[in-house]
């Protein structure tokens, strides 16, 4: 692995793959041209005659073929540069936290097993559509809202008149509104999946994999298991979806093995899913450590060979070789505060939903509107430019600075990443190209730019 302010290179599967880091460009070298990369770099044309005198002809046209790259700014391209967040950041999604209870006590919940530190709560109506005014007050054409708890399920009526309220005003004023709905789907019962596909929202169904890992993770109150109960809710639910569903997972300290778990959802018929890591403070004995990462990076490895033998979707895997990134995501992957906030049951708004809870954060209510403006313009400012470690990170352009709340809670500074999940955040990109690269080779051709490259001729620097 060789990294450089501007280019990555790695190797793996018997492909050697170099990601021009401003552009996103991706080009898959021979043996010669990746042996012959760090004397390009450095503009050491001197010292690479003499190693590969045997192979000097060879070596030579890799050097050339580097050069074509770098001429078309496909490598070595110029560093883009963000002031602040591109777009003038409208607001354009909203968390909406319609309960503030749980019927699961899961062991790693960042809200206090859904209580956010406060008293058990929901929602009322009122409170529900000044949420949807005062985000359908920004200037953004297309909006988004996720119903979130706790368990929103506990007040599914609020979310059935909300949703209904949002898509008529969105309609009034000829904007557009996606919706979505988070749930551990303990509560779906036959009756509430019938409300929930009547509803026609994409569904994101917590789940941690195999039964003895789930019932570790996510017990019912009392320690009983819940297993049973949300697979088999999830599984009559799921084909009812179509592709409107996301199977969320955690891994923690107890399933590094996670790929064992994403093999378990496979084997139940489920297709859709994202794994994630946890946080949680390095007391826990869930925590994850430094001293697991060569086992997890196997974990990304494994997923991506197992993504080319059976058909899924990993949503971290999708990368979008045809248009790449938009500018805003670039500059500062989370929108938190800017373009997102989350709303309490009561009303108060947040930069985003693991900050609920937390008063020093509370930038005002949905009924006055933003009234401490000074933690907006800290937000603003967020991003790759305003963080000195992404700066020099080849992957700053997959995550844009990467998660605030994570970086807050870890480090009590927003400048300054959770560097555990920026490790593992690298891991899952690379795995991410070498499976977009393996998937382009198998059509012959390269998915981004469609130049008709024969497999049998492609391992060449281009």
């Amino acid at each position: 692995m060789t990294e450089g302010r501007n280019y990555h290179f790695f190797s793996h599967g018997g492909l050697n793959i170099l990601l021009d880091v401003p552009t996103g460009a991706v080009h898959v070298l021979d043996d010669i041209a990746a042996k012959v990369l760090p004397y390009f770099a450095a503009g050491n044309i001197k010292d690479m005659g003499k190693e590969f005198s045997s192979e000097i002809s060879e070596a030579t046209l890799a050097w050339e073929q580097l050069q074509g790259l770098a001429d078309g700014k496909m490598l070595f391209s110029p560093q883009p540069h963000f002031s602040q967040r591109p777009g003038g950041g409208e607001l354009k999604a909203l968390c909406l936290h319609v309960a503030h209870d749980c019927d699961l006590r899961c062991r790693y919940c960042f809200a206090g097993t859904g209580a956010f530190g406060g008293a058990r709560t929901l929602m009322d109506l009122a409170t529900a559509k000044a949420a949807v005014d005062m985000l359908f007050s920004s200037a953004a054409k297309v909006y988004e809202i996720d119903f979130f708890g706790g368990e929103p399920l506990l007040n599914l009526g609020v979310v059935e008149e909300t949703s209904a309220y949002a898509r008529q005003q969105a309609k009034a004023l000829g904007k557009k509104v996606n919706l979505t709905l988070t749930t551990n789907g303990y509560s779906m019962n036959q009756s509430v999946r019938d409300r929930l596909v009547a509803l026609n929202l994409d569904i994101i169904l917590s789940h941690d994999g195999r039964q003895d890992v789930h019932n570790a993770t996510r017990p019912c109150p009392g320690g009983l298991p819940s297993y049973q109960d949300i697979t088999r809710n999830i599984l009559e639910l799921v084909p009812r979806l179509g592709e409107k569903y996301y199977i969320r997972g955690t891994y923690t300290a107890l399933n590094k093995d996670f790929v064992q778990d994403i093999r378990h959802w496979l084997d139940l018929g489920l297709r859709r899913f994202s794994m994630e890591p946890v946080v949680l403070p390095p007391s826990s004995k869930m925590a994850l450590t430094q001293e697991d990462l060569a086992f997890l990076r196997e974990q990304y490895w494994q997923l991506a060979e197992l993504a080319q033998e059976e058909p899924f979707t990993y949503f971290h895997f999708n990368l979008d070789w045809e248009r790449g990134q938009c500018g805003a995501r670039r500059a500062s992957g989370c929108g938190a505060c800017i373009e997102y906030v989350a709303v309490d049951p009561k009303g108060g708004i947040f930069p985003c939903h693991q900050f609920v809870g937390e008063d020093a954060w509370q930038l005002g209510t949905v009924h006055t509107g933003i009234t401490n403006k000074s933690i907006p313009e800290q937000f603003l400012k967020l991003g790759i430019e305003s963080k000195p470690i992404c700066q020099k990170c080849w992957a700053r352009f997959h995550c844009g600075g990467g998660c605030h709340a994570n970086a807050w809670w870890t480090n009590s500074n927003l400048d300054q990443p959770y560097d555990l999940g920026c490790q593992l955040l690298k891991m899952r990109t690379e795995a991410a190209i070498y499976l977009k690269v393996k998937q382009a080779l198998s059509l012959n051709c390269s998915e981004g730019d469609f130049h008709g490259i024969q497999k049998k001729g492609y391992k060449q620097a281009q």
